[in-house]
């Protein structure tokens, strides 16, 4: 069976794993980037990754073994670099500290590190049968977004919204589009983030700032 390395588990801080050695003056990015060299390459590279390595990871070599483990874990190692939101509206993942769920944490090919596309990324927890969502009753798990994983518990806490068949509008009533021109923003497309923020929000319902909240989103958009 293959050796897992630290970089594919979610451990938490303190939390060891084995790792093929390493001789303890040869600990260094350098060293880390030429095993993981996909972790430098992609169209969107986390900033962190050109910090060096050992800003979130920790190793350690004695008596022939190498361990690794996060300088912390979840939301709190996100902290260290991002200013935690203080606004009294939170996307639950993000409250949570599950950052990672949605981001990766070194490289991607959407921005802000994201898993996937916009609203992709959104239907994963907010759609109805989604066929790249796999449940593990037995388990009691949720996997989405190629290898990430929920409690069913977290996953059903996600409010979920029906679309019609091309999946394309339906959205937040039937027939509204959810793809498309955002009638908002020039030259922008039309996703889940024109009506809602990602992480955090004064206005119900994850509405971004400039939204009036006695008009609504649809006030905005609508004249």
């Amino acid at each position: 069976m293959p050796l897992l390395l630290s970089a594919d588990l979610p451990v938490a801080a303190g939390q060891t794993t084995e790792h093929p050695f390493i001789e303890p003056d040869a600990i260094k990015s350098e060293t880390c980037l030429t095993c993981h060299p996909d972790k430098k390459e992609g169209k969107f590279v986390h900033s962190a990754v050109a910090m060096g390595c050992e800003s979130c990871h920790q190793a350690a070599s004695e008596n022939g073994k190498t361990s690794m483990a996060l300088v912390a874990t979840g939301g709190e190692l996100c902290a260290m670099c991002h200013e935690a939101k203080k606004d009294p509206v939170l996307h639950r993942p993000y409250k949570d500290g599950q950052c990672l769920i949605c981001h990766d944490p070194h490289t991607s090919s959407f921005p802000r590190q994201a898993r996937a596309e916009t609203n992709v990324l959104c239907l994963s927890c907010h759609g109805v049968n989604r066929p790249d969502v796999k449940i593990n009753r037995e388990v009691r798990t949720v996997s989405l977004l190629g290898n990430q994983t929920l409690t069913i518990e977290d996953y059903r806490l996600a409010t979920k919204i029906g679309l019609d068949h091309s999946g394309t509008s339906g959205h937040p009533i039937m027939g509204h589009p959810i793809t498309g021109k955002d009638p908002r923003k020039k030259d922008a497309r039309l996703s889940c983030l024109s009506c809602h923020t990602s992480h955090s929000s004064a206005l119900p319902n994850l509405m971004p700032a400039d939204v009036n909240p006695d008009a609504g989103s649809c006030g905005q958009s609508h004249q």
